[in-house]
């Protein structure tokens, strides 16, 4: 498989893997709004931006729920690679380095692409996008995930609704579990059957578990009403 890791010449931690060394292909533009379709996957290393600045290192797919656009366009998920993710998050996972290590829930652009797209990110200021070592982790970690995709395992593939938007609930499922697109509870009141069924269809790995992450029943109910399918199991945390 053809998978493309893609910097930024105008991201910080895009800078510093260039600065690196590492030779990857490289856009000008903002990575939550680029076009680009080359390969069978694409990967992001870039900086996450957080108001409190916690350090970390976050793995998350592209897609915009509802008229509110972070890049991209309004109403569209990218395509999730719930294996190829998760196979980069364990890898993260075992880096020996006291920060939080969390998937966050599906959000910002690009969703243009027609393959899927991966952002793996360091967080959450500029000392941490400057921090070579920080970055050189996250970067090896990328590379080993995608080295053993084919050696992943997935017990199940996870579609979560619900949680907040750094998803620590459905990151210790991921040690078994292949991780999906995450629909956070700041978006459920703008899920419709157009969301839901990209989130459902809109994925290389088939969705075999609906996982509702701290939702009251008449949410579950109204979200498992726009579902068509009897071959999903249905999960609850």
């Amino acid at each position: 498989m053809n998978i493309k890791v893609i910097i930024s010449n105008v991201d910080a931690v895009g800078k510093t893997v260039r600065k690196l060394g590492y030779k990857f292909e490289e856009i000008n533009e903002d990575v939550i709004d680029f076009k680009y379709n080359s390969g069978d996957a694409i990967v992001v290393i870039c900086r996450h931006e957080s108001s409190a600045k916690i350090p970390s290192l976050t793995v998350h797919h592209p897609g915009n729920i509802g008229n509110k656009t972070m890049g991209g366009e309004a109403n569209k998920l990218g395509i999730a690679f719930p294996r190829l993710i998760t196979s980069i998050y364990r890898e993260i996972s075992k880096i020996d380095i006291n920060i939080d290590k969390v998937f966050e829930a599906t959000h910002h652009g690009p969703t243009y692409q027609t393959v899927p797209v991966i952002f793996a990110e360091v967080g959450s200021s500029e000392e941490y996008w400057n921090n070579e070592k920080l970055v050189k982790n996250l970067v090896d970690a990328v590379l080993r995930g995608i080295e053993r995709l084919e050696e992943t395992t997935c017990d199940n593939v996870i579609l979560a609704f619900g949680g907040p938007h750094y998803a620590h609930n459905v990151s210790k499922l991921a040690m078994k579990s292949c991780i999906s697109h995450i629909i956070s509870k700041h978006y459920i009141s703008e899920l419709n059957s157009n969301i839901i069924q990209q989130a459902l269809e809109k994925t290389i790995n088939k969705i075999d578990t609906i996982l509702f992450d701290s939702l009251n029943q008449k949410t579950r109910e109204k979200i498992l009403s726009l579902i068509n399918s009897n071959n999903i199991s249905i999960k609850s945390i």
